[in-house]
């Protein structure tokens, strides 16, 4: 299985792992998933850290390589065909990191890992976790 981690599940993935359910946990952790961290998910983490909104982040915007190296984990870049699809879906979801993510699942034919229910809007993309 080829997961796309959202921002949060990136989060609790490496600073509380405590927090993701059990089932999550094991398709993590296991050998037979492949794990995919967008571009997206690195941008709103140094935003919100650098506005004070994610103090407890500092170690993955300073370590970034180190921590998706331990996670096993490989970056996922945003192509030109997902922010048309992020930007012109007709759904009410606003936050541009979510949309993104939404679109790199749908059009790279990924599983989006979150426990996030807002992303059910997005038509055509599979979750997992929660």
């Amino acid at each position: 299985m080829k997961l796309l981690l959202d921002t949060h599940v990136l989060l609790w993935a490496v600073l509380e792992p405590h927090k993701l359910n059990q089932g999550l946990r094991e398709a993590l952790e296991s050998p037979d998933t492949q794990l995919l961290i967008s571009a997206a998910s690195t941008w709103e983490i140094a935003t919100k850290w650098r506005l004070g909104k994610l103090p407890g982040a500092s170690e993955v915007v300073e370590n970034f390589q180190r921590v998706i190296d331990g996670l096993g984990a490989i970056e996922c870049p945003i192509l030109s065909s997902e922010s048309l699809l992020a930007g012109s879906w007709n759904v009410p979801h606003r936050d541009p990191f979510d949309r993104i993510l939404a679109a790199q699942a749908a059009v790279r034919d990924l599983t989006l890992a979150t426990t996030d229910g807002a992303f059910h809007q997005f038509e055509g993309v599979r979750l997992f976790g929660g």
